[in-house]
């Protein structure tokens, strides 16, 4: 059994654009609305009319833990986040904080992101945020 992730036909469109590190998610174009994880309803107002679009990549950290285990099969070493990000589209997504130390001090509730993309152990590239900075 692998922990990897893989593209299945509803996320294909969401991995192409992982790895060429462009943030992708659907959008509804009856009710305008953004919405992860994938799926071919809305599920706001029920509507197939649903397309893939780029986002800005910007977004907040609304959660976070850090974790002290270690996860071998993406060669990581605590201490690393799991957090939830607020999409400045609007969605909430899993994922973790990097290029910052990983601790309560340093993750702040809020604080600005932005989309960065990285690879670990023999995974795809995968989604994580970095502090925005001064980047606009």
């Amino acid at each position: 059994m692998s922990l990897l992730p893989r593209a299945l036909p509803e996320t294909q469109s969401f991995w192409d654009g992982a790895e060429s590190e462009r943030l992708r998610i659907q959008r509804c174009a009856d009710c305008g609305r953004h919405y992860f994880p994938p799926a071919p309803v809305c599920p706001f107002c029920t509507s197939r009319e649903v397309a893939w679009e780029d986002l800005s990549g910007r977004a907040t950290l609304y959660s976070f833990v850090i974790t002290a285990s270690p996860w071998p099969l993406w060669n990581l070493a605590p201490p690393f986040s799991v957090a939830t990000i607020a999409l400045e589209e609007g969605p909430r997504l899993l994922s973790t904080v990097v290029d910052c130390e990983q601790t309560p001090e340093a993750l702040k509730i809020d604080m600005p992101l932005v989309a960065a993309w990285r690879t670990f152990g023999d995974g795809p590239k995968l989604l994580c945020f970095r502090p925005a900075g001064d980047v606009s």
